[in-house]
């Protein structure tokens, strides 16, 4: 059989296995239990959050043998060829492909027709943004009226871009980017039935470098697996996110808050030869600040920090070496340049200005400390008579 890579062999079946959508599930399967299940729906959110897949459990939902229900069997004939995606009555359009008033029309013609197999005729547009504007006025009239059997469900990444007469005829769901524990809950999940081991903290870093998006964790979980045999380390996901390793992003902090600006500069070096991007070391670099800003705010064992997934012991005690202030100026011009690089800014010379800046912070007056001095100085000579001249 055919390797099925992770985010299609565990796509979610039921409305209660999409994680991080709880609402919208409920909402649905209420709507299905008291027979007011819409004509059209839109979902809209980010990418990898769920929207297609609760797109098809909707369908089977609607169409499964003992249904409609809000628990599709997965085991009837319609619910395992919705799964197969070859459903005659459940058609999954990719609107970026056909998005011409051709395509469109036919589609048209096709749902005055009675289902062939289901009680309902089931069109699913993905990224619907991408319709014209022609194709849209076609389709506003079955929209508006559509046959009692027809059940329209759109899902786009730009809702923006879907015309306002439509949004209109829709009932739509907002999907959310997913919560860091219900990808790291997911993922464990995966890893015991694949039998692969991942400690907790590479588990919180792939939640994070997925950006709320279940579908991209899923995808970096199962390159890891492939690339470590198994049993996953930090060296395996820096390599593959090109991240710098840990000792190496260890050293460069240490000799910033050190205010050794020449050792520094050959850390940077030794970390940028092997290939990490400007980009991913200025993220790096302000995980450990924010992980230094939260240690000194909450404690090392909060769940603020124990989510970052970074080691504490060394953060620590650089966190009770250095005050507050200080920290949130190293993250303001790490942030600078985080979006300096996005204007264009050279990398390389970037990363070395932040570098230099950040190891002289002790050098640089401080001119928040000297405003608040001015003021106590000028409060407390407020009430002092002027000399006489």
């Amino acid at each position: 059989m055919d390797y099925l890579v992770i985010a299609r062999k565990y796509r979610p079946q039921t409305f209660s296995e999409v994680s991080g959508q709880g609402v919208i599930a409920r909402t649905l399967a209420n709507a299905i239990r008291s027979n007011r299940v819409a004509h059209a729906y839109l979902f809209t959110g980010p990418r990898g959050v769920g929207k297609t897949s609760m797109a098809r459990i909707l369908a089977k939902a609607l169409c499964c043998e003992s249904g409609p229900t809000e628990k599709p069997c997965g085991t009837c004939q319609h619910c395992v060829m919705i799964t197969d995606g070859s459903h005659p009555d459940v058609a999954e359009i990719d609107a970026a492909r056909f998005s011409g008033v051709d395509a469109i029309r036919e589609l048209s013609d096709g749902a005055s027709f009675s289902p062939t197999m289901a009680r309902n005729r089931i069109y699913i547009l993905d990224e619907v943004h991408m319709l014209s504007n022609s194709a849209w006025n076609a389709l506003l009239k079955l929209l508006e009226e559509p046959p009692a059997h027809v059940r329209f469900i759109f899902a786009t990444t730009e809702v923006d871009k879907v015309l306002a007469t439509v949004l209109s005829r829709c009932q739509r769901f907002d999907f959310r980017a997913i919560e860091l524990d219900d990808i790291v809950n997911r993922l464990r999940d995966i890893c015991a039935k694949e039998k692969a081991k991942l400690s907790d903290a590479v588990l919180f870093r792939i939640a994070r470098a997925a950006g709320g998006g279940m579908r991209d964790a899923q995808t970096l979980l199962d390159q890891l697996i492939a690339v470590s045999d198994g049993t996953v380390n930090e060296e395996d996901l820096n390599l593959l996110l090109g991240a710098a390793r840990g000792e190496d992003l260890d050293a460069l902090l240490g000799d910033l808050l050190g205010g050794d600006s020449a050792k520094a500069l050959m850390a940077l070096e030794r970390i940028t030869s092997g290939g990490v991007s400007a980009a991913t070391l200025i993220d790096q670099l302000i995980d450990q600040v924010r992980a230094l800003l939260l240690i000194q705010t909450c404690g090392a064992a909060s769940p603020a920090v124990q989510r970052l997934g970074l080691p504490t012991a060394t953060l620590e005690s650089r966190a009770a070496a250095i005050t507050p202030e200080k920290v949130m100026r190293i993250a303001q011009i790490l942030m600078a340049s985080q979006q300096a690089l996005r204007h264009g800014v050279d990398p390389r010379l970037q990363l070395e200005l932040a570098c230099v800046r950040i190891a002289r912070l002790g050098e640089v007056l401080d001119v928040d400390g000297l405003l608040r001095r001015l003021e106590r100085l000028e409060r407390s000579g407020a009430g002092t008579p002027a000399h006489p001249r």
